[in-house]
């Protein structure tokens, strides 16, 4: 594999900055990031620091109003490159470094509405999961996602995908969300600024991704102590930086250490054009402890 030529490219509201772009001046324009990731119901978040970019650009970035920070990175030459975050701007500076200026970028995943969205409404009887469900997306301000094809074959309690007797719910979206869906034997998160919705013990999708030496897979992968708390064993896992590596995707781990169906419970993506880091760190579990 060619993995000489890697791709990245970043975009803050309207504006575009990609292997490409030039620097301003003679001094190089360099770009890192950080993206952490998980199944848990915390928004994902990422810091991406751009180093040089021009005074336009720097005054147009820091002046935007709440725009959307997107990562795509990869491979150029091989078309392994994957959009690996999506989120609300909650902070955009730039300091500077000696000769050079650091614009330092900081998002969350459906941050903002995380914490500000809150609902007070009832639902009649006969209320389907499916719309209660949609609800709470569209009050949290993100993405319908998997939701409706996942709620369409969960069941209640009564054995009905209904809410009988109705439904009323008041206080944060996310803690509504919360009981909803766990009333149901679902999780949810959002990625990428939509709404992920898997079954208790289930990846989000049955499609996987096999990971081994001959695919990306950097090192051997380890096996953690067992939780004294809930006796689940997690494994690590370093990968390059390669398409399709997400919470609750299913990874075919293929290894000298390790070999089996893994759920993705969580994946910190570290990339920087100063030094080689162009990598995934993985959390796996099984099914059992998702």
């Amino acid at each position: 594999m060619n993995l000489t030529d890697r791709y990245w490219e970043i975009s803050v509201g309207t504006k575009r900055i990609a292997s490409s772009t030039t620097s301003a001046g003679s001094r190089p324009l360099t770009v890192e990031f950080e993206v952490a990731k998980s199944l848990d119901r915390d928004p994902n978040r990422a810091t991406v620091k751009v180093t040089n970019l021009s005074y336009l650009t720097r005054e147009e970035l820091e002046s935007d109003e709440e725009p959307e920070l997107q990562i795509s990175a990869g491979y150029q030459d091989l078309g392994l490159r994957d959009t690996i975050f999506v989120g609300d701007c909650q902070d955009i500076y730039s300091t500077r470094d000696g000769p050079n200026v650091v614009t330092t970028v900081e998002s969350e995943d459906g941050g903002r509405s995380y914490r500000s969205s809150r609902l007070s409404m009832s639902f009649p009887p006969g209320s389907s999961l499916a719309t209660i469900i949609s609800t709470i997306a569209g009050a949290m301000d993100v993405g319908i996602g998997n939701a409706l094809a996942i709620a369409a074959t969960a069941v209640l309690p009564t054995g009905s995908a209904t809410f009988l007797s109705g439904l009323s719910i008041e206080g944060p979206a996310w803690r509504s969300l919360d009981t909803v869906c766990r009333s149901a034997n679902l999780r949810w998160s959002v990625q990428n600024g939509v709404l992920q919705l898997r079954r208790l013990r289930q990846p989000a999708e049955i499609t996987t991704v096999l990971l081994s030496p001959s695919t990306g897979l950097i090192g051997s992968p380890t096996r953690a102590s067992k939780d004294p708390r809930t006796g689940d064993i997690s494994i690590s896992a370093k990968s390059l930086l390669i398409p399709g590596i997400y919470p609750g995707k299913t990874l075919v781990i293929q290894s000298s250490t390790v070999t089996g169906n893994y759920v993705c419970h969580s994946v910190r993506y570290v990339g920087s054009t100063v030094t080689n880091d162009w990598y995934a760190e993985i959390e796996l579990k099984d099914y059992d402890a998702v």
